[in-house]
């Protein structure tokens, strides 16, 4: 079983509207109502690459009804802790004519200290079953800096690799329990060494020292240009195949998901980067989070070219 954390889920309604502007009505009938939240997209990414998924995290109130709907719709399973507040509402408009995308996401729920401990006790639990964890994305309000740390060391605990895409405090706090793999971006990564960063060599170098503290792999996306990898094993630029891009919404998910699907089919890790790349670019040219299909992908494998770094 494929574990995924997604404590802050949403309900994502993403718009297309052709020259959006501020302070102006608008009307479109181009638009998506979706489960959301990063772990969410995740899981989403991963059934249309072939893999069940169990997530878990915080869900409340009628979104997160609808989440928890959504997710066993798709034969996702749905294993999160009911909270009191109401989960949050993510609104994302796309212009294709400016080719702008503008977020508008709502403060997430305050989580009890009672719920919270709630989450803790079902992650271990899950766990017992799981081959390999994910901990994607934000925490609600009430939450710990300190979570996710005490989550990757729970899943070492059980024998469990867990990745781990997050960022700012939540990342920083966890690079000490070691998560197996990490995948921020180029700016996550700045911040979390805090300092600016060449590619690739600054990028490599930064890579390089967090391996150093036992992580075994830093995939670090660089948006359409690819991702950098840097493990024990060696260090590779992976270029992004082109495509028409419709929307960046939640590339960075499906790029993990690919990654996943390639780590739990045993391909090596070379194959295992391809597969993430691709997946992140074969999401960009569609519209909606999570879902690109196993064949854009496959079709994609070829143009995503895999070169070794020095």
């Amino acid at each position: 079983m494929i574990l995924i954390l997604c404590c802050n889920a949403a309900m994502d309604r993403t718009y297309r509207v052709a020259n959006f502007q501020l302070g102006k009505f608008h009307h479109t009938n181009n638009f998506q109502v979706v489960a959301g939240g990063k772990g969410v997209n995740v899981a989403r990414a991963l059934r249309t690459l072939g893999h069940k998924s169990t997530v878990t995290g915080f869900a409340g109130g009628m979104v997160g009804r609808f989440v928890a709907n959504e997710l066993r719709r798709l034969e996702i399973t749905p294993a999160f802790v009911e909270i009191a507040e109401e989960s949050r509402l993510v609104q994302n408009f796309i212009d294709p004519v400016a080719g702008t995308e503008t977020r508008v996401d709502e403060l997430g729920p305050l989580v009890s200290p009672r719920e919270l401990r709630h989450l803790q006790r079902r992650w271990t639990e899950l766990l017992s079953d799981a081959q390999v964890a994910i901990i994607a994305g934000s925490t609600p309000r009430g939450i710990p800096d300190t979570l996710y740390h005490d989550l990757v060391t729970a899943a070492h605990q059980a024998g469990v690799s867990v990745i781990v895409d997050a960022h700012d405090a939540l990342l920083t706090q966890c690079i000490a329990a070691a998560p197996t793999i990490i995948t921020p971006n180029l700016a996550e990564l700045q911040a979390l060494v805090s300092r600016p960063l060449s590619v690739p060599k600054g990028v490599q170098q930064a890579a390089g020292e967090l391996i150093q503290q036992g992580i075994e792999l830093v995939l670090t996306s660089l948006g359409s240009a690819g991702a950098i990898a840097v493990a024990p094993s060696g260090c590779w630029l992976v270029a992004a195949p082109e495509v028409e891009v419709v929307s960046s919404v939640g590339s960075g998910d499906a790029m993990v998901a690919g990654l996943v699907a390639a780590l739990v089919e045993r391909l090596p890790l070379t194959e295992q980067l391809r597969w993430a790349v691709a997946a992140g670019s074969a999401n960009a040219a569609v519209f909606g989070a999570g879902l690109p299909d196993r064949s854009s992908v496959e079709d994609l494998l070829s143009d995503t070219v895999l070169t070794p770094l020095g």
